[in-house]
């Protein structure tokens, strides 16, 4: 009976041992760069990418801060502990269109508070101006210029209110603008709505309060910056745009694995231990297989050139 060679028998020990190493990191590679492929679709928005996540998105295929919702053929973004409704999203220049989604065609939501936007992901457009609204006031908080009557009543939580609103832009211009600080104590709550610049004469224009749930309806810009460049040098190199949640910071993946930046044509080879072993070269073939791509580990047989290649 002739014996196998030792170093045969020490091939084939470390071939098993490194398939059955290899397929669990790969198989993660492969299912990230493919989950991060799917787009965020709701209602009219569609092909929604990085930074966005949710709900068929994972999150490290967006940043944290831009998770979406959708609920009842809408899009929502919630930002500093607030939601908002999205209206349009201009991906090129990473704008957001959103309107505060207890003011939808309400003006008289049970909490009242401000609308705070400036983060470090997230800034106002260019294009805003807040609207001050005065609720719960025994008179007008500030003088009332002739033919604009910017009262209206409503019911908070069971109470009746007189309540007032105005533009920020009318308030520092206003000649008795210095009054107004001094009768603010006339009203429990302020809050201020940001709302397009481009639509603010048509609330001094028209101060009727259905003008006013339309004007703040038709929301406003919000900036926002999340690794921008880097996520167009990623997907410039193939890859799809991520974050990892260990190292919290910016990832792409890419067929063969991920990167800090954008995906490389090689991976380095991995080094086998054993003497006379030629080195590993574990990489995913840029071929695809059932819709994504194939993890292929090629092995190099000790002192020969025969190659052994593996489909996982």
């Amino acid at each position: 009976m002739q014996l196998l060679n030792p170093s045969i028998i020490f091939s084939f020990l470390i071939t098993a041992i490194i398939l059955n190493q290899i397929p669990t990191s790969c198989a993660d590679n492969v299912q990230q760069y493919k989950k991060c492929s799917s787009s965020f679709d709701c209602a009219n928005f569609k092909n929604l990418s990085y930074p966005f996540w949710g709900p068929n998105r994972p999150q490290y295929c967006g940043h944290p801060s831009f998770e979406l919702q959708c609920k009842d053929e809408f899009a929502s973004i919630t930002i500093m502990s607030q939601s908002y409704r999205i209206l349009e999203v201009i991906d090129s220049d990473h704008r957001l269109k959103v309107v505060r989604t207890d003011y939808w065609d309400n003006i008289c939501p049970n909490n009242l508070k401000n609308t705070t936007i400036g983060s470090t992901f997230f800034d106002y457009g260019s294009d805003t101006q807040n609207l001050t609204i005065y609720y719960d006031c025994l008179y007008s908080p500030f003088p009332i210029p002739d033919s604009f009557s910017p009262q209206f009543n409503c019911s908070i939580n069971g109470t009746q209110m007189v309540n007032y609103f105005m533009l920020e832009s009318v308030l520092e211009n206003g000649e008795d603008s210095v009054s107004l600080s001094e009768t603010m104590g006339t009203c429990k709550s302020r809050v201020m709505i940001p709302i397009l610049d481009s639509e603010a004469e048509r609330v001094v224009t028209n101060s009727s309060v259905e003008n006013l749930k339309d004007v703040i309806d038709n929301g406003f810009e919000v900036e926002w910056s999340a690794n921008n460049s880097l996520c167009h040098e990623c997907q410039s190199s193939g890859g799809h745009c991520g974050y990892d949640p260990s190292s919290k910071d910016f990832t792409c993946f890419c067929k063969d694995g991920s990167f800090p930046h954008s995906c490389r044509s090689v991976r380095s080879p991995t080094t086998a231990i054993g003497r006379g072993l030629e080195p590993l070269d574990v990489r995913t073939d840029p071929r695809t297989r059932l819709g994504g791509p194939v993890c292929r580990i090629l092995v190099l047989s000790p002192l020969s050139t025969s190659l052994t290649v593996f489909d996982t």
